[in-house]
């Protein structure tokens, strides 16, 4: 089961209790892999008349949990074989080379090694030659520690910023200001003047136009500053949490944030 994303392509307003129906997806080659169905959660919403309405973040995209089954199984025997590969989650030389020693463990050295940061090569022992069930039993429930990354992961359609306990920041200077420019119409009557047989009261429209520019204000981040150091750092200086994301990736854009930014 995977994740699936709804987005609507129609005059739709708001797909907030919605559900869609079973859609098969098809890659290019015209099979299909995936086939999707269920409740659709938004993180905004909509309401409001035609004239006057409420809108939040994006309420026309939305994400269904678990809501897609992947139809198509990879072949896996393990009746007769003497050998298998192991592939990690996500690649990462560190726990290779941990889930390596931790199998060797809890059965007999040597019997694991690391290929590379994804695939790790696992031999059957020859006393567990009739009981390949229990051995990969044993592989299974081996520990060890992971090495999570530092990640910092971003959902531009909610605002939402979650940063890992490891993440780090270079020292860096930050410049937060806002340029806000309103243009907007006042209608006037025009009236004749008093005694005219010729006037006529009319409606003339008189635009307007305000430029408003926020004062800069400045931060500085020390070198190695932690999480908590960010966040207080970037609420002081009055930053939304759109403006937190903005200001994050252009801290990696410059190079200054040690970690991973993923954007969901």
């Amino acid at each position: 089961q995977i994740d699936v994303t709804v987005s609507s392509i129609g005059d739709a307003q708001s797909l907030q209790g919605g559900v869609l129906i079973q859609t098969p997806l098809k890659a290019a080659n015209g099979q299909i892999y995936v086939a999707a169905q269920g409740e659709v959660t938004l993180g905004g919403y909509s309401g409001g008349g035609s004239n006057n309405r409420v809108q939040l973040n994006h309420p026309t995209v939305g994400r269904i949990p678990n809501g897609g089954l992947v139809e198509h199984d990879v072949e896996f025997a393990v009746a007769g074989k003497s050998q298998f590969n192991l592939v990690l989650n996500r690649s990462d030389f560190t726990t290779a080379l941990r889930a390596a020693r931790a199998i060797n463990q809890v059965s007999e050295a040597g019997v694991a090694s690391p290929v590379d940061a994804r695939t790790i090569t696992v031999k059957l022992p020859p006393s567990y030659n009739d009981r390949v069930i229990e051995f990969l039993s044993v592989v299974e429930n081996a520990t060890m520690d992971i090495d999570a990354p530092a990640r910092v992961v971003i959902n531009e359609k909610t605002g939402t910023v979650v940063l890992g306990k490891d993440v780090k920041i270079a020292e860096v200077s930050i410049i937060h200001g806002g340029l806000a420019l309103q243009v907007g119409t006042i209608f006037e009557v025009s009236q004749p003047t008093p005694f005219s047989s010729t006037g006529q009261t009319a409606v003339v429209p008189k635009e307007t136009v305000a430029i408003k520019e926020e004062k800069g204000q400045t931060v500085t981040l020390r070198e190695g500053a932690s999480v908590e150091e960010v966040v207080r750092a970037l609420t002081s200086i009055g930053a939304t949490p759109r403006d937190v994301i903005a200001i994050l990736q252009a801290i990696k854009a410059q190079g200054a944030l040690q970690a991973e930014l993923e954007i969901i």
